[in-house]
């Protein structure tokens, strides 16, 4: 790999670590990061959470995409669908934001099982610590 491949994936993890915070900032519920870089060559993460209703669910998509536009991240589309799911693309970053009776259903972390989780919480700031 490239020195400027491990760059790129070092700012692609960086994102998808702080698209995770924030999904945690709006209290989104089992919040994971997926690694799929091995597995497919359209995207290098998942992040995913889930939202006790479609309001919440609109409001952690809301604050991933502001978050991610103060580090310059690009958003290529977005798709929000009857069935409880919202989608935003930053390319080789997925965002995906359930309400848990969708995200039951579709267990994306089920048919990526092989793709290994991001231990993005040890990045969290300590309390009181500011971010």
């Amino acid at each position: 790999m490239g020195r400027d491949n491990r760059l790129l994936d070092k700012r692609n993890r960086k994102l998808a670590i702080l698209a995770a915070f924030a999904m945690h900032e709006r209290r989104a519920e089992d919040v994971l990061i997926l690694d799929i870089r091995l597995l497919a060559d359209y995207a290098d993460y998942f992040v995913i959470g889930s939202a006790d209703s479609l309001a919440r669910l609109r409001g952690v998509v809301r604050r991933v995409e502001e978050v991610m536009a103060k580090q310059g991240a690009i958003r290529l589309n977005r798709a929000e669908r009857d069935s409880g799911w919202a989608l935003a693309d930053y390319g080789d970053i997925l965002i995906h934001v359930f309400e848990r009776e969708a995200r039951n259903f579709y267990r994306l972390e089920e048919l990526w099982g092989d793709a290994p989780q991001v231990k993005w919480r040890d990045h969290l700031p300590k309390t009181g610590e500011k971010n």
